[in-house]
């Protein structure tokens, strides 16, 4: 943690700006997530909140916001599959734009990693990335993330197919 922001759960009164925020992700120019544009932001405020409440009671799953202040500079959260997944959790981190390379998703990333690491019924932990994503990549490298292989034309954005980069880190633990 820094003293310009704090890393803490979301809660649902966090909604509206999250969805907020997302939404301007969205619409920034090569944004290496997702959603092309602020119309493809599925939930509403309401939906978020309850997102938020689901990820909060499940021992698998969390929920984060980095905040300056009342603006929130960074999401990110993760979240158990079913059945034979259910101890491998996929990742997904966003940082505003004028909190890049300060440091955010670094400790964002630290503290998804800490909670992942202690938390006994997670054995995996991945993510994909778009292969232009430089700066995500180096990121998940200097973490300790391994690249597990690529997805080619695997997401279709922008009306084009774009690959993804399979990276994933397994804790060392007994059988679950």
């Amino acid at each position: 943690m820094c003293a310009d922001y704090i890393i803490r759960e979301a809660v649902p009164e966090d909604a509206a700006r999250i969805v907020a925020y997302m939404r301007a992700i969205a619409d920034e120019p090569d944004n290496g997530i997702s959603f092309a544009s602020a119309d493809e932001f599925p939930h509403t405020v309401q939906e978020e909140a309850q997102i938020i409440a689901d990820y909060a009671h499940t021992p698998t799953a969390l929920f984060l916001v980095a905040e300056a202040g009342s603006a929130i500079i960074s999401v990110a959260n993760c979240r158990a599959g079913s059945r034979g997944y259910r101890h491998t959790v996929e990742l997904g981190i966003t940082v505003h734009r004028g909190w890049r390379d300060r440091g955010v998703g670094t400790a964002v990333m630290r503290c998804m990693i800490g909670w992942a690491r202690a938390n006994p019924d997670v054995h995996r932990l991945e993510l994909q990335v778009f292969p232009n994503n430089a700066r995500a990549i180096h990121l998940y490298e200097k973490l300790g993330f391994a690249h597990e292989g690529r997805r080619r034309q695997a997401f279709y954005k922008a009306g084009q197919f774009l690959d993804l980069v399979m990276m994933g880190m397994v804790f060392d633990r007994e059988a679950l």
